[in-house]
């Protein structure tokens, strides 16, 4: 360090720099009240910082830690809601509907509508992708499943009104609605989905009526086929060929006056 000889009192304050070999400041000697003053003001500002952070994080993304919560099943409206250190009345009175209601959904007792969601998610600064549930694999199979009975016996309703209601008997429509009630009833059977044989019956009886359907077709054709052939035999008669010559075609009174 520099002797007391390089110490050089300059600037307005009156502060000591200690100098080094090179002539150029290395320390500045402060009063203690001065250096606690700017310690304080460095404190200050990395709190300041720390805060700019966590802000700048909570109108980000979701962190990890809230990614990890709404995957082990809790509600994304909770979690969210709670990140964003909201309590419950707050959040339900900035999105317009009542605590009871906000306690419904984060509980999972009810569904929210699009727009109760969507306001939710305009509060809480996210998407409302960000709040949709986790995807659940044994729920999405389930929920897959349903909807092919619910397809299976939609289709089965279908049939029986097209072959005992009031319309008119279509074989093309019959022949639609039972491809689709095979193709729902064959993969309902590949999620290993046959309670009681209920779709071994239905696809033997998918099959019963495509026989049946191609017997009455076969049929119709044969039938328009025959009426054809009975319809050239009359269409070809002498009675349906016009005289070879104009002439012929005059009426008889004109004939009459011609010979007079």
């Amino acid at each position: 360090m520099s002797d007391p000889d390089s110490i050089n009192r300059s600037g307005g304050k009156d502060h000591q720099r200690l100098m080094g070999p090179d002539g150029q400041p290395l320390f500045v000697l402060v009063p203690v009240a001065e250096y606690e003053t700017l310690t304080n003001l460095g404190d200050a500002a990395g709190e300041m910082s720390r805060a700019h952070a966590i802000l700048a994080e909570r109108l980000g993304g979701a962190p990890a830690g809230v990614a990890h919560r709404i995957a082990e099943g809790e509600n994304p409206v909770r979690v969210w809601r709670e990140f964003r250190g909201l309590k419950a009345v707050a959040l339900a009175r900035a999105a317009g509907i009542s605590p009871a209601y906000l306690s419904e959904i984060e509980t999972g007792k009810k569904d929210g509508t699009f727009r109760t969601m969507a306001s939710i998610a305009r509060v809480l600064g996210v998407s409302l992708d960000d709040l949709a549930p986790a995807a659940d694999e044994a729920g999405k199979r389930l929920r897959e499943r349903n909807a092919l009975i619910d397809g299976v016996r939609a289709h089965v309703r279908t049939l029986v009104t097209l072959v005992t209601g009031p319309v008119d008997f279509n074989t093309a429509a019959v022949r639609r609605t039972v491809t689709s009630l095979a193709a729902d009833a064959v993969a309902l059977k590949a999620q290993d989905c046959n309670p009681d044989g209920w779709l071994d019956g239905v696809l033997a009886g998918v099959r019963d009526v495509l026989d049946l359907v191609d017997k009455a077709e076969g049929d119709i054709i044969a039938t328009a086929q025959k009426a054809q052939h009975a319809l050239e035999h009359i269409v070809k008669q002498p009675a349906f060929q016009p005289p070879d010559h104009a002439g012929d075609l005059q009426p008889a009174s004109s004939a009459v006056t011609a010979a007079e």
